[in-house]
């Protein structure tokens, strides 16, 4: 899955045209069409053809387009009023653009007259209506295009903006800076003999480092998220006082054949389990369960209950990642969650194939 966004291919003017033509073109049959088949079940056929059958609503399209080659005509004035927006409106000043769209339209409208008059003997008669629609359709069109244009490059100069932004703060926070600094404070506690510290220091920068870097993945293989956990839990367990009252108790098991899994996926869970299953003054238990084999995960996360707590269990860790494993591993998964008797457990089964 590529974490680019896909970019849409941008138009020459000449597809531009094209687009522009066939949606004119299919509105206007659309539109007579409708009109054409309401006048008939309201009033009854009012065409109707040499051998005295009514005239179908396909015979009515045949004839606009097979005869009086409508769509002929729709590519010729399409094709003017593009020409008109990207070399004149865009480009020039507005009193340019009005005098050649115009003088344009008047042309068009005078060669289309001539057409119909050739072909059909049709009136020439009708001459400033056509041409002040043309006119005008032209200039609604320049100015609708006009306008969403610059609300694109408005949204786009937001988002560049936001990047700048995005880039700059991140900056702030130089990687190398901070596991530079994180590797001389492991070699200072190592030289004081400080092996707790040490190993503390050691795990933080894996977290920080397969956050950095692990995370931008779609997926990553299962050991480096197991890693991942298990430096999570030893740092945690670095502040738990062990005793018979206080316990935390873990067992991950995997079989180390190759699969992989969407990265943070699993510690949402965990993480659930140190936020709300810890206290001051009170036993308490977290007990993590983690079996991979055969491509096949079991997760079960438990920890106990505080009945007192007006906050406890399904945070926004454990929703967001019931939302990505909808999104990723949808038809492939089961997640209960919620609390059982003196426990809040949650037990998470997945194929990871």
């Amino acid at each position: 899955m590529n974490r680019n966004r896909m970019a849409f291919p941008r138009l020459t003017i000449w597809q531009q045209w094209l687009v522009h033509a066939f949606l004119l073109w299919l509105s206007m049959n659309l539109a007579d069409a409708m009109t054409f088949w309401y006048e008939v079940y309201t009033h009854g056929s009012y065409l109707i053809n040499s051998d005295g059958s009514p005239v179908s609503v396909w015979q009515r399209f045949a004839n606009h387009n097979g005869v009086q080659l409508l769509w002929l005509v729709i590519l010729g004035g399409t094709l003017l009023i593009e020409l008109n927006y990207h070399r004149l409106f865009r480009a020039r000043s507005l009193p340019t653009f009005l005098l050649v769209s115009f003088v344009a339209s008047a042309v068009f409208v005078r060669l289309l007259l001539a057409f119909n008059q050739w072909r059909f003997e049709g009136s020439t008669d009708r001459f400033w209506e056509p041409t002040l629609t043309v006119f005008g359709y032209g200039i609604a069109y320049a100015l609708v295009r006009s306008f969403f244009n610059q609300r694109i490059q408005q949204t786009q100069r937001q988002v560049q903006q936001s990047q700048a932004e995005l880039a700059a703060l991140k900056a702030q926070l130089n990687p190398h800076f901070f596991f530079n600094t994180l590797n001389s404070l492991y070699g200072t506690a190592l030289l004081e003999q400080a092996t707790n510290t040490a190993q503390s220091i050691e795990q933080l920068a894996n977290i920080m480092r397969y956050t950095l870097s692990e995370a931008q993945r779609d997926f990553t293989p299962v050991a480096s998220e197991l890693g991942f956990l298990q430096d999570y839990i030893q740092l945690q367990g670095l502040r738990l006082a062990q005793t018979d009252a206080t316990r935390l108790q873990t067992h991950l098991v995997y079989d180390q054949l190759p699969a992989q899994i969407a990265p943070l996926l699993l510690i949402a869970f965990v993480e659930n389990a140190f936020l709300y299953g810890i206290s001051t003054d009170l036993d308490y238990f977290i007990a993590i369960q983690l079996t991979i084999e055969k491509g096949q995960l079991d997760l079960v996360v438990e920890n106990r209950l505080f009945p007192q707590r007006t906050a406890y269990g399904l945070g926004t860790g454990i929703h967001n990642a019931r939302k990505r494993l909808d999104l990723l591993y949808a038809g492939k998964y089961n997640l209960t969650a919620g609390p059982q008797a003196d426990r809040f457990r949650v037990h998470l089964q997945m194929n990871l194939h």
